[in-house]
């Protein structure tokens, strides 16, 4: 790190902790008036997180550099550190805030739809088939993850388990129901259809929605075998 970045951070870090009064929001302290400095900018988080995804995947995670997203966000280097103090924290909360979105709640009316639809459209909507921005964020981190180790465990915490969840947790709302068979072991059953979407994702131009259906298909008979 030249000297100037290194006077620059010190510099932020040390404004940060006069603002906030060694880590205590002035707004929090009883008594005390709401400082009157200059409010975040509206759209700035959202546009610097959007620069990160960018630049990770155009550059590497070795490569981005903060100058350059700040630069692509249309603000400046202190104004990352402020809120994110390194690059891999600014680059947990970029991949936080692309993959959250598709774990939104269900839509209304979800549990009238027919069982095996409602995993196909879970599956669906947890991995777009057209999200070509999402497969080229896995094989960005995927390609450093043996110098970045914890790049692996980003994608492992942030994207790999929640959607994993989110189909264990269908899968058991379907046992309660009597929609599939009792002894399903929904966390298998879950990581095992992800993984082969996953996979899937990494090595496809284009997925499929065809292929969507077919794996569900191939698969339901033994989630419901022995049912009436």
């Amino acid at each position: 790190m030249s000297r100037l970045a290194l006077v620059e951070r010190v510099s932020v870090a040390l404004l940060y902790f006069v603002v906030t009064e060694g880590g205590v929001a002035m707004a929090d302290v009883p008594g005390r008036r709401p400082s009157m400095g200059r409010p975040r900018t509206p759209g700035v988080e959202e546009a610097v997180l959007k620069a990160t995804i960018r630049r990770l995947v155009e550059d590497g995670y070795t490569g981005m550099s903060l100058a350059k997203i700040a630069a692509d966000a249309g603000t400046t280097r202190p104004t990352l550190y402020l809120r994110w103090p390194t690059k891999q924290a600014l680059v947990v909360a970029a991949v936080r805030s692309t993959f959250k979105r598709s774990l939104e709640p269900t839509p209304e009316g979800w549990n009238d739809l027919p069982p095996k639809e409602r995993l196909l459209r879970l599956l669906r909507r947890i991995e777009p088939a057209e999200d070509r921005e999402n497969r080229q964020l896995y094989t960005a981190l995927l390609a450093e993850s043996n110098r970045v180790p914890e790049l692996l465990q980003l994608l492992e915490e942030h994207v790999v388990q929640p959607r994993a969840r989110a189909i264990a947790e269908l899968l058991e709302a379907m046992k309660e129901r009597g929609e599939i068979r009792p002894d399903v072991n929904t966390e298998h059953v879950a990581m095992m259809i992800y993984g082969v979407r996953f996979v899937d994702s990494l090595y496809r131009v284009r997925m499929s929605t065809d292929r969507d259906r077919e794996s569900v298909e191939l698969l339901w008979p033994s989630l419901t075998h022995g049912l009436g």
